[in-house]
């Protein structure tokens, strides 16, 4: 379901945000969320229903509170005057689950991370910071090691983040691109991007149509590698057969 974005003088909360933390504890937690819209924005949505021409918030209080205190403080660079919301009717009325900021394209979010990676030693702590799963962190950083045409078909949108971190999972980078264009179509298969992440070795496509995928170890040397291989340490051994810098 798509967000939609409404006027935020249509968005009702219906009181105030229950919250189990001690006012401390509440506090802090205001701080750290105030300071990442202001510096990330809203990275999901509000979950609303209609009621007539308003909408009540059923999840996203908190961050809709937090939205008006900063612009009538004004520590916004940019006014906010609509609010991206998902609309769900009472029917279907139940918690969206997802593993990772919805207001965030795939490369939009790589990018940050991956960005912030090189400053930060904690994937706890950027998962956090883009209300993401720790995993979709450790995705985000296993894109360096696409075969840059891939990077670019992500970068396009052409393949999703789920679909490229298991390519990434390819060490030959050849291989990546190779296996996208026999894959074709069936690269957006739930079950093949699967397949490949667990390292099978064969997957089994529509009308009995098999495809071999590229094995996930490294390629043996032959000899003339390992022969320059030792030769080249050698050569920066020092007297005893300690290596040197």
């Amino acid at each position: 379901m798509a967000p939609k974005l409404i006027p935020i003088k249509l968005i009702l909360d219906e009181g105030d945000v229950v919250s189990f933390k001690s006012r401390g504890g509440r506090k802090a937690s205001d701080i750290w969320l105030a300071n990442s819209i202001i510096r990330d924005g809203l990275l999901n949505p509000l979950i609303v229903r209609q009621h007539g021409s308003k909408f009540v918030v059923v999840d996203g209080k908190k961050r809709l509170s937090i939205v008006r205190r900063l612009t009538k403080l004004k520590r916004l660079t940019k006014a906010i005057v609509k609010v991206p919301c998902i609309v769900q009717d009472v029917v279907s009325l139940k918690p969206l689950e997802s593993r990772r900021p919805l207001l965030l394209t795939g490369p939009e979010l790589a990018h940050k991370i991956i960005l912030d990676a090189q400053t930060s030693t904690s994937h706890v702590s950027i998962a956090q910071r883009y209300e993401c799963d720790l995993s979709v962190v450790e995705d985000c950083l296993s894109l360096i090691g696409l075969h840059p045409e891939m990077l670019q078909h992500f970068n396009n949108r052409a393949i999703s983040l789920e679909q490229a971190a298991a390519f990434a999972t390819i060490e030959n980078k050849k291989a990546q691109l190779d296996l996208l264009h026999q894959l074709g179509p069936f690269v957006s298969n739930a079950d093949i991007i699967s397949a490949i992440r667990e390292g099978a070795t064969v997957v089994e496509l529509s009308e009995d149509n098999i495809i071999f995928l590229p094995s996930r170890r490294r390629p043996e040397l032959d000899q003339q590698q390992i022969f320059e291989f030792d030769k080249r340490m050698t050569s920066t051994a020092a007297p005893g057969g300690r290596l040197v810098a």
